[in-house]
């Protein structure tokens, strides 16, 4: 900038400027100061006119400045002579303001002071004040604020001229890492310790004989490191002697530490609007154009100053067009200063600010210098002020959990909607009745009444919690299990004159814990103790005193075919009558878990081996008329016996499940066979396919097979592929198979489903295994339009193209539920149209050939 601007900026500065040289007594101590120079604001701030001023001394021109408590001479002389940085706020009385002053060197002997009037802000804050103290009083009966603000705070007595520490809030705590019994009853010269504890004494003191508030910055030497702070101290009188000073500590250490490297930049007068800590913006009046910014206003709003000179403010300020257009004629023509305004960052956040703006004459043109606070965390403390009252009035009742407060006798003040929904009773009848009378608290395990907890805050003063296993009877007789704190209430002389018990009904929580302490031992489907639980019990039967030690093993037959043609759902039923016939049969001192998907181990303390045979016989007969609907339950059964100390369990467990192995390998087959015939039959029942129908078919698939010089095994495969092919039908539901109309398209997926299951079901089963394959290929056609794998030609089997030919003709000439039978020459006539296409061609005509040697029936 030329010097021309800053002369012009001086000039029009909205800021209070005056240039003074120090002047020193004949010990060389500061004692006056003679004003070189005041621009337009000082005089408007002051009263006093630059004539009268410039050339003379304070003492001459500002008598009543001087005779103010504070020492200004002192405050500027150390200005020059350390060269650092000053400032103070502070109330002149002969011109009824606050003003803020910030003084620093300019060259040696001299000084600048910069004034700014900030009266309205104090009268601002002292109305916080008073809100805030109507806020704590409102807070007194829950002791709060003071322990949930982020602020550190402290509460200090006032007594023999002195002040003595009595509280510090948890923030305070953490921050400084003194405890209450640290500072308890200590001046701040013995807490901070000599180098800076006097200072710190001082200007409490200050502040406290006063009555005044005072907020100031502050460095600490902590155990975090070096720390600056923004103190606030607010005085309370009592009948109109001081008695306690509440303080408050703002860690401002990273705002200090950008202010510090800048204020360096300071000593040079002229860089004063490019190193400015404030935000500071000039603007072209007319259209709001940016005209220039200072680095702070680009790390404010997160704009380069390149970005930001090619804005205009109303890319800011959000607030419509017009209203910022009139607010900046406003302050072009004087009329007013001062504003706040919602600004908008780079980053979307909006913040709110206060700006002082004043028209500035530079080059020949009037432009709008403007400075700019951010008070978004005033504002909205402003705002919380406001809206805490009202909080208040309705916390207590929107509280999740039950609050009763009482008076220093013990009866009840209040309850809130939740303890009457706990207790059964309401607030107007428990009102002023002894807390024990409506609190009927016991012990859950033994009946007996549990200790008064208001009782004890009163003897104690101390905050304290019900005992584990705590149960409520509310009006009803019912008991209820609760936790609860009970915590004194005191007034801000830490007189308890109350109690404040939070309470909450845990039924939920109990039932919980033991649902999942159950999940974690027991299995969920059949309600059987888990693999994990048996284990640990292994290591407690496996005892001397507990042989001798049977082991019983069990296995559920048919499991895996059950799933996958019945559903899980029937498997699962299975399991579930499984395990309720082995429990039935399991004593009071033996364990029964499900060790597995199919298989459940069982451990028989002071059981022979003939014992666990007995039990395994009468659990075989009790599976023989259980069954889960055509299945019938199967369990293979093995067992072995500890009955020497050295015998490993482990090993005698491996000898139950051989045995078990041993048993499933002998009934396997039987069981497998019963498992086909219920198949069967369940197909037959569900379906239009008979047993005749099977016959039929096996008989012309065998005709066709000896043409086709078959040997005997592959007959075989022929004649029981004819009996099985549709097996997989029983896992269709039973409206699909006997639909007399067309399938819709859902349906016909459902259909098309049977071969892949009756190819499981045969994989499952070693017998039927030779067949598998074909059951999964009997629905492909020979041009490769079939079902499930689009095989085609010679690719398919030539069991399943037999079968294709031999199934559509049996079909076609035999009545339906959707259509009655065709003649023979009808359904000879469809097999040589679909020849080449659905079916092979070759057996399409050995078939027809050997059909027409037989008359017509």
């Amino acid at each position: 900038m030329t010097d021309r601007f800053v002369q012009d900026l001086l000039g029009q500065l909205p800021l209070g400027y005056a240039y003074c040289r120090l002047v020193l007594n004949s010990r060389g101590e500061a004692e006056d100061w003679l004003f070189l120079d005041v621009n337009g604001a000082f005089e408007k701030m002051t009263g006093l006119k630059k004539e009268s001023v410039v050339g003379k001394k304070a003492a001459e021109v500002a008598a009543g400045v001087k005779a103010d408590s504070f020492n200004w001479a002192a405050f500027y002389g150390d200005v020059v002579f350390t060269g650092e940085t000053r400032e103070t706020t502070q109330y002149i009385g002969a011109l009824k303001k606050w003003m803020k002053t910030t003084a620093f060197l300019l060259q040696p002997g001299c000084f600048v002071a910069l004034v700014e009037d900030v009266t309205a802000e104090m009268q601002n804050t002292e109305q916080l004040s008073r809100q805030k103290k109507q806020i704590e009083d409102a807070y007194r009966d829950l002791d709060v604020f003071f322990n949930s603000t982020h602020d550190a705070m402290f509460l200090a007595e006032y007594r023999e001229k002195t002040l003595n520490y009595v509280r510090l809030n948890t923030a305070h705590q953490e921050l400084s890492g003194f405890r209450p019994q640290d500072i308890h009853g200590k001046t701040p010269a013995e807490v901070w310790g000599p180098e800076v504890g006097p200072g710190i004494q001082k200007r409490y003191l200050d502040s406290m004989l006063s009555g005044k508030d005072a907020t100031y910055e502050e460095k600490l030497d902590l155990s975090q490191g070096e720390k600056y702070f923004l103190t606030s101290l607010t005085p309370v009188y009592e009948n109109g002697s001081p008695k306690y000073l509440i303080g408050s500590r703002k860690d401002i250490t990273e705002l200090k530490t950008v202010e510090k490297d800048r204020n360096e930049l300071l000593l040079r007068f002229a860089s004063m609007f490019n190193e400015h800590t404030a935000v500071m913006m000039i603007i072209e009046p007319k259209e709001g154009k940016i005209l220039d910014v200072n680095p702070s206003a680009c790390a404010f709003y997160g704009y380069s100053r390149e970005e930001l000179l090619r804005m205009s403010i109303q890319e800011i300020n959000m607030l419509p067009q017009e209203d910022v257009e009139r607010r900046r004629f406003s302050a072009l023509d004087r009329r007013t200063g001062y504003f706040l305004f919602p600004h908008r960052l780079k980053d979307g956040e909006i913040r709110l600010v206060d700006v002082y703006s004043s028209p500035i004459q530079y080059s020949g043109k009037t432009q709008l210098f403007s400075i700019i606070f951010d008070v978004t965390d005033r504002e909205k403390y402003r705002k919380e002020l406001s809206l805490e009252k009202e909080l208040l009035s309705t916390t207590l009742e929107s509280i999740g959990d039950g609050t009763v407060t009482t008076d220093i006798d013990g009866r009840i003040t209040s309850i809130n909607k939740a303890a009457e929904d706990i207790l059964g009773w309401k607030n107007t009848e428990v009102k002023n009745r002894p807390f024990a009378e409506i609190f009927r608290l016991r012990s859950e395990e033994t009946g007996k009444e549990v200790e008064n907890p208001v009782s004890r805050v009163l003897q104690t003063g101390k905050v304290i919690g019900l005992a584990n296993h705590t149960v409520l009877i509310n009006k009803q007789g019912v008991p209820i299990p609760i936790a609860d704190s009970a915590a004194p209430i005191k007034n801000d002389k830490g007189q308890i004159f109350g109690v404040v018990m939070v309470f909450r009904d845990v039924s939920k929580d109990k039932e919980q814990q033991k649902q999942i302490l159950f999940l974690s031992y027991h299995d969920l489907l059949t309600g059987l103790y888990n693999r994990r639980f048996l284990e640990k019990e292994m290591y407690r039967l496996d005892d001397p005193g507990q042989l001798p030690l049977a082991v019983i093993m069990g296995d559920v037959n048919g499991l895996k075919i059950t799933n996958d043609v019945f559903s899980h759902e029937a498997g699962d039923r299975l399991l579930q009558k499984a395990a309720k016939i082995l429990q039935n049969h399991c004593g009071a001192e033996d364990i029964i878990a499900r060790w597995g998907g199919d298989e459940f181990l069982i451990l028989q303390p002071h059981t022979t081996m003939e014992a666990a045979q007995r039990t395994i016989q009468e659990m075989k007969n009790d599976f023989i008329p259980a069954s889960e609907g055509d299945l019938h339950l199967s369990v293979s059964l093995g067992c072995a016996v500890k009955t020497e100390p050295e015998e490993n369990l482990r090993r005698v467990l491996q000898e139950a499940e051989e045995s078990m192995y041993h048993q499933k390998l002998l009934e396997g087959k039987s069981y497998r066979n019963s498992i086909i015939n219920t198949l069967l039959a369940t197909l037959y029942e569900k379906s239009m396919e008979t047993e005749e129908h099977a016959e039929r078919l096996g008989d012309t698939c065998r005709a066709i097979g000896s043409l086709l010089k078959f040997s005997e095994e592959e007959m075989s495969e022929l004649s029981l592929l004819a009996i099985l092919h549709d097996i997989g039908k029983v896992g269709v539901h039973q409206s699909i198979l006997q639909k007399p109309g067309p399938l819709t398209p859902e349906e016909w997926e459902e259909m098309r489903r049977h071969p892949e299951i009756g190819y499981r079901i045969a994989q499952n089963t070693p017998e039927l295994l030779v067949v598998a394959e074909y059951i999964l290929s009997h629905h492909e056609r020979w041009d490769g339009k079939g079902y499930p794998r689009g095989l085609s030609g010679q690719n398919i089997p030539v069991q399943c193209r037999i079968l294709a030919v031999a199934d559509a003709y049996d079909a076609m000439t035999n009545d339906r539920v959707y259509r009655k039978a065709m003649r023979r020459e009808e359904a000879l006539t469809e097999l040589e149209q679909n020849s080449g296409t659905q079916f092979d061609p070759y057996i399409v005509e050995l078939f027809i050939k050997t059909v027409k040697a037989f008359p017509p029936q």
